[in-house]
């Protein structure tokens, strides 16, 4: 199945270098390439441009990438979409995440990575990187559960969770053993009712608990 994607970002040359790429990966095409979010905006009435994937720039003159992330969730909620930066800042992959976008690449990013992102994506509706992973593992939980009560612990462990990391990677991370980890994580998705982890990501996210 091939799927398309449109990338917005204002610097030409990055985003004619990333068409390039993009189209020597296998199933994916980039339907086209906009330098701005009310360009995107306006391409968009016309449903035959409309795209799986938007790869949007997170700093761009006048309608900023969180903007422009904001309205495709609002609007557009069926396209995935993917910010793009050259920074690895915190703050900056947090709000990207909060504003609606399912990852984070860096624009130095290699055509294999590149390649394995885009088909995660697709697949799994996130992709988190290491980068991705160490800013929710450091921006932790700071809202008060609502409706379930989860313990002490298992707030603990949901920034972990909602990582890339295996269950015996974080136990060895919390000082647990990997049964216990799979123990808390299982009683914490009964309590939230999702059924993997991807589900408890989408669901920290819509909570606003990373």
């Amino acid at each position: 199945m091939r799927h398309s994607i449109v990338i917005v970002d204002d610097h030409v040359l990055i985003a004619q270098a990333l068409a390039t790429m993009i189209g020597s990966i296998p199933n994916f095409d980039v339907l086209y390439v906009c330098s701005g979010g009310a360009e995107l905006i306006e391409r968009f009435k016309q449903p035959k441009n409309i795209p799986d994937l938007v790869i949007l720039d997170v700093q761009m003159p006048v309608m900023d990438g969180y903007a422009v992330a904001q309205w495709l969730t609002e609007n557009k909620p069926e396209v995935i979409t993917l910010a793009l930066s050259m920074q690895d800042d915190d703050e900056k992959i947090i709000k990207m995440i909060r504003s609606g976008a399912k990852g984070y690449l860096l624009k130095s990013i290699q055509q294999k990575d590149l390649a394995y992102a885009l088909n995660t994506v697709v697949k799994d509706g996130i992709f988190y990187n290491a980068k991705v992973s160490k800013a929710l593992s450091n921006d932790y939980i700071r809202k008060e559960v609502t409706q379930q009560e989860l313990s002490t612990k298992e707030k603990e462990l949901i920034p972990w969770l909602c990582t890339e990391a295996t269950y015996k990677e974080i136990a060895a991370s919390v000082f647990l053993s990997t049964r216990t980890v799979e123990s808390y994580a299982t009683n914490i998705m009964e309590k939230l009712e999702v059924r993997n982890r991807v589900g408890l990501v989408l669901t920290a996210i819509k909570k606003g608990w990373i």
